[in-house]
């Protein structure tokens, strides 16, 4: 999603940039609130994202005040504020940063409200539009606010609960965390669906699937996950890479693998060091070690990487099943052939010819294929034809 608007303000120290969508958001919502005019749209979605910025702006006056910067993102969700400097943020910080939100945005009803009751007492006059405004500004921000704190990630109360009890219970905490949430995100979503609601219920059921995928993540984690120290490895070998020194950079990710032995650290790290072992030319190594990894879990770029070092030591079935997937996500001339290759080393002459048509078909070439990589399949019939086909165009 393309984001416009970014602004900067406090010398730097903050940025709010809107997604586009944000707006689609907003204008939903002031759907939902007003009564369906243009202007009552309008209003309302101003009023709605006037109520996010603030909530968010919580969130970022907690950074600033322990010495971080802060980075304000208004998506089609909401909001989300990030921290620049995590090491200012304990247990507690993070817990009141999770809390400043809601928290502002409970002031600026109070606010709103107060404005409201002290015309009122003085029996002054409001125009009528500034009157709506502040009455969406009191009902937005109340409700906002308590369905911020519901303890469902990524809402605050959420990410509140989950920081505690990790704190506390370490990974059992997380999972608890992620359960009640899944549970108690399903159970919303039922309720808003049958009351009509269909946006809450839309929300809160995107929220418990992410709860769900959540815990099936945290059912994979060891206690070395919650190690602050071992969680820095895998950023500063990226770092050592990127400085070139990547000798470096592999030892710290072996480093890392044996000092974790399982989890959500060491998947990473194993993942990332059979591709840096690829990109060095380390084939053998990272062969190896791709194939301690679900296939099906594979990102694009290391799934080619597997499948090229597949290839390059002979291993032909691996080479050719990835190989396969590799071509449905990116269809091209150089994948087909790969493909080829490795059907010609398991001796299938036909599905050779297959790959080796798509290809050309694809734009590759003729000159391009090396004879003697088909040497397995040489004297089939399928594999005559097509070289007679070949020849019959070049002459």
């Amino acid at each position: 999603m393309s984001r416009t608007g970014g602004v900067s303000l406090l010398g730097g120290k903050l940025t709010v940039t809107t997604e586009p969508f944000f707006w689609l958001m907003a204008g939903l919502l002031g759907m939902s609130f007003g009564r369906g005019s243009p202007r009552d749209i309008i209003m309302w979605a101003a009023v709605v994202g006037f109520s996010v910025l603030v909530h968010e702006l919580g969130h970022a006056g907690v950074c600033l005040l322990w010495g971080s910067g802060a980075d304000i993102v208004l998506h089609g969700f909401g909001g989300a504020t990030r921290p620049r400097d995590l090491k200012a943020f304990g247990t507690w910080r993070t817990a009141a940063l999770n809390l400043a939100g809601c928290v502002a945005g409970a002031a600026l009803a109070a606010a709103a409200l107060g404005v409201l009751v002290a015309a009122s007492v003085a029996k002054a006059a409001i125009p009528p539009v500034a009157k709506e405004i502040l009455v969406g500004l009191v009902e937005i921000n109340i409700w906002f606010s308590i369905f911020n704190l519901l303890p469902i990630t990524p809402m605050d109360g959420g990410k509140l609960v989950s920081g505690l009890l990790t704190a506390r219970w370490g990974v059992t905490g997380t999972r608890a965390a992620h359960g009640f949430g899944l549970v108690l995100g399903g159970a919303a979503a039922l309720y808003f669906l049958k009351r009509g609601a269909f946006y809450g219920a839309l929300l809160t059921g995107a929220m418990a699937a992410g709860e769900a995928r959540a815990l099936k993540t945290s059912l994979s984690m060891t206690p070395a996950d919650a190690d602050e120290t071992l969680k820095a490895e895998l950023p500063r070998a990226l770092e050592l890479w990127e400085k070139g020194r990547k000798d470096e950079a592999v030892e710290v990710l072996k480093a890392l693998r044996e000092k974790t032995g399982a989890g959500l650290i060491f998947a990473d790290a194993t993942l990332q060091l059979a591709f840096w072992l690829y990109i060095l030319g380390r084939n053998a190594e990272s062969h190896s070690i791709f194939k301690t990894l679900p296939e099906g879990d594979l990102p694009a770029p290391a799934r080619h990487a597997y499948a090229d070092a597949a290839l390059t030591l002979k291993d032909y079935e691996v080479a050719l099943r990835l190989g396969r997937t590799n071509f449905h996500d990116e269809p091209g001339p150089h994948t087909a052939v790969s493909v080829a290759l490795a059907a010609a080393g398991l001796g299938d002459a036909r599905e050779t010819v297959q790959w080796l048509k798509t290809a050309i078909r694809l734009g590759l070439a003729a000159g391009e294929l090396k004879a003697k990589d088909f040497d397995s399949v040489r004297q089939s019939e399928e594999f005559r034809e097509l070289a007679a086909d070949l020849n019959g165009k070049k002459s």
